[in-house]
């Protein structure tokens, strides 16, 4: 928009030579001023450098002043004051340099989407003051660079050594792991004891060598064993290979911090493993002891880390991003980074996505986005630190988009240049980002040339001598690869019965309310025929024998948590586990005030969602394996909506990583003519899932089969999975009473 200069006038700003300007240019100045701190805020990134290979920005016509008809003399005649800007300068010609550095150059945001105005403008104030760019001492860019030498080192030596195998090279992307160093170490500058970190397979090795300080003897050990997978006995061939495998360990901080660090174990089934990291770190940070769990999300930080190709294509990425500031699924808020190497295996963006960005899904979950380029390594820092801070205040989800490149093939065995012949010869010419900081640290006069190759030198040192101990000594090959996977008992412990008197004075607790608390009438109705039932003939219809199930489980210690589609009352309306005084807006939850309960029992309502929703729900009960942890669906036949959980977690877990969950399955099952769908849970397919004792699947007839089996899944020594075909019609008739 151009803005014609109509009556004579001058404008002074203090300090700024005075600008003779229309009174119609003087009113319009101050808004086309704001309208271009806007464009920077909204549309800067679209002028970032965020490509390392150096493809040029496309860059946007509203970032231009001349578009706003801003000369640079106008420019200096609107003060600085007016346009509400956190960038030093005392004009708008002072302020421009500033917003181009801060919004479009290695480093952008989009953040304008959200919102909550709360948010939105804490992210400008922070954005804006640069309050997260750290300066680094010289002391912090050596160590800086002798991280980043370590993990390119890492990377060189296993390609070199171990020709053909698949490591599925960090290269590209090496910034990661001091991302997620500092990252750990604000975590743990909270007062955080745990992280779950749930990654895909590309740089996973230096991951678990790095962050959670794996000794490369025993990952090397791995690399020198792996002709050996399948000869020491067949069960072994089930075991899944090391760039799939879970890993723990502790992370140190420099000031001596210590956080327990999980990476969590995952298939070959992009961002499947996802929901489970949630779930995990859900149950990390839940206490169980009372009636009622109590949630600190200070307890344990979820980190996603998503491939640029994944992020947008696997549906499983919004849903669980749907699962951020939900009752029963929260988590303080995940960090996510997406390592984004600009290339799905052989796919290029144009025909892997309808978005600009990798990361465009998470604004329609008013989620920040950070992109930066992964040659920057100051700003990757940068990056982490405005992410956690966000993270800490909002208790919210934010997404990092580390864009860099894949120096190799999507593994080790596989040529780029037959779909990419371009960029491999960019990669191929570009210097490494250790070679760029390095270059950069040189240049400033914190150390020497030769000290560098010193680094080099030294990282290479050190892991030959590892790799040469570990072929002298074996390192028990046989014993890196055994697996905890041995048949799980089906027999249960022995539990005491419950005395008819419990069992009749939980039934009168679980269908009473507090004084002043109203219930539906029908519901009321309902719950004193329930009770006359119990009184008049002894008999216990299929919701009472649920509540008195978990109610028995509560009292001797064991948490009980129950999920699912509808699940707070049931699909058929038998259960009511959650009660509502609509004159009150009250809620009431029976099995949270059961008498001498020592143990929390938790109900929710999940999205309508089966992938995520199941997927939590696993990490849940692999966490906690002294809980009793459900799910429940809709309709039976609804569980294929999670089917890559059901194959790749529940089924295969303890034989491909030695993973067990006592996670419980309920599947309203039966033909009762609704025809084709809502009908069958798919019995046969469980059945056929169903070996060495990796699951367990039932078909309960009566209510007091369900009770007893609820009680035996919850006491197993051995923790196994269960699948219930439970009733629809049946759960009211006196004959599976």
């Amino acid at each position: 928009m151009a803005i014609a200069a109509t009556m004579a006038g001058t404008t002074c700003v203090p300090g700024i030579k005075c600008v003779r300007m229309s009174l119609a240019t003087s009113v319009g100045l101050i808004p086309a001023g704001m309208a271009l701190v806007s464009a920077y805020r909204t549309h800067g990134h679209l002028a970032a450098h965020l490509d390392p290979l150096g493809s040029a920005p496309p860059g946007d016509p509203s970032l231009e002043p001349a578009n706003w008809g801003l000369t640079p003399a106008l420019q200096s005649a609107v003060p600085a004051s007016v346009l509400r800007v956190k960038v030093p300068g005392n004009t708008l010609a002072d302020v421009l340099p500033q917003l181009r550095e801060t919004y479009s150059s290695t480093i952008a945001y989009e953040v304008e989407h959200i919102s909550n105005t709360e948010q939105r403008e804490w992210l400008r104030d922070a954005i804006e003051s640069g309050r997260y760019k750290i300066a680094f001492s010289d002391d912090r860019k050596i160590d800086l660079l002798r991280r980043l030498t370590r993990v390119e080192s890492f990377e060189r030596y296993l390609r070199k050594i171990f020709l053909g195998q698949k490591t599925f090279s960090l290269e590209g992307l090496d910034a990661m792991v001091p991302m997620l160093e500092e990252l750990l170490t604000l975590i743990a500058g909270d007062g955080t004891p745990a992280a779950v970190i749930g990654m895909a397979h590309r740089g996973r090795l230096n991951t678990i060598a790095h962050i959670l300080n794996r000794p490369y003897e025993e990952i090397l050990t791995e690399f020198e064993a792996a002709h050996e997978r399948g000869e020491l006995g067949a069960a072994d061939v089930t075991g899944d290979v090391k760039y799939h495998q879970g890993a723990e360990g502790v992370f140190e901080t420099p000031d001596g911090k210590k956080v327990r660090v999980t990476l969590a174990s995952n298939p070959s089934h992009l961002e499947a493993v996802d929901p489970i990291v949630e779930g995990t770190a859900r149950a990390l940070q839940t206490d169980h002891a009372g009636p009622v769990a109590q949630l600190d999300p200070k307890k344990a930080a979820p980190i996603l880390i998503h491939g640029d190709a994944a992020f947008p294509g696997q549906g499983v990425v919004s849903e669980v991003l749907n699962l951020q500031s939900l009752a029963g699924y929260a988590t303080g808020g995940t960090i996510h980074i997406i390592s984004n190497n600009q290339i799905g295996f052989t796919t290029d963006p144009r025909d892997a996505r309808s978005t600009r960005y990798a990361s465009d899904l998470a604004k329609g979950f008013d989620v920040p986005i950070v992109h930066v380029n992964a040659d920057d390594l100051n700003a990757c820092i940068w990056a982490v630190h405005l992410s956690a801070e966000f993270r800490r205040r909002f208790g919210r989800d934010v997404v990092i988009d580390l864009i860099g490149y894949r120096r190799f093939g999507h593994n080790e065995q596989d040529e780029p240049a037959y779909t990419q012949p371009e960029m491999t010869e960019k990669i191929k010419a570009h210097p490494t980002t250790r070679e760029l900081f390095a270059n950069k640290l040189v240049a400033q006069g914190v150390l020497s040339a030769e000290r560098v190759q010193e680094l080099i030198a030294e990282a290479t040192a050190h892991l030959q001598e590892t790799h040469r101990a570990v072929k002298g000594g074996k390192h028990s090959v046989a014993g890196m690869l055994a697996k905890i996977r041995g048949t799980a008992p089906i027999a249960a412990v022995p539990l005491a019965p419950a005395a008819k008197d419990r069992l009749l004075g939980w039934s009168a607790e679980l269908t009473r309310v507090p004084q002043g608390f109203s219930v539906n009438k029908k519901l009321q109705a309902q719950f004193e025929r329930r009770q006359a039932v119990i009184q008049e003939k002894g008999l216990v219809d299929w919701g009472m024998a649920e509540a008195l199930a978990f109610a028995s489980l509560l009292t001797q210690g064991t948490p009980v948590r129950l999920t699912g589609q509808d699940t707070e009352r049931g699909t058929f309306s038998h259960r009511h586990a959650v009660l509502h005084d609509p004159a009150a807006r009250a809620e009431y939850v029976p099995l949270q005030h059961v008498t001498g309960a020592k143990a929390s029992f938790e109900v929710y309502d999940s999205p309508l969602s089966e992938y995520a929703c199941l997927g939590f729900e696993y990490g849940y009960s692999a966490t906690i394996p002294r809980a009793l942890v459900l799910w429940e669906a809709q309709f039976g036949d609804f569980n294929n909506g999670a089917q890559i959980v059901i194959d790749q977690f529940i089924t295969a877990g303890q034989a491909k990583w030695g993973q067990t969950a006592r996670l419980t399955l309920l599947l309203p099952h039966g033909y009762e003519g609704m025809g084709p769908e809502h009908s069958s849970a798919r019995l046969e397919r469980f059945l056929q899932l169903t070996a060495e004792g990796n699951l367990r699947v039932a078909n309960p007839s009566t209510a007091a089969n369900y009770y007893h089996l609820l009680r035996q899944q919850a006491t197993m020594p051995q923790p196994v999975p269960l699948v219930v075909m439970t009733p629809k019609s049946l759960l009211r008739h006196e004959a599976a009473s």
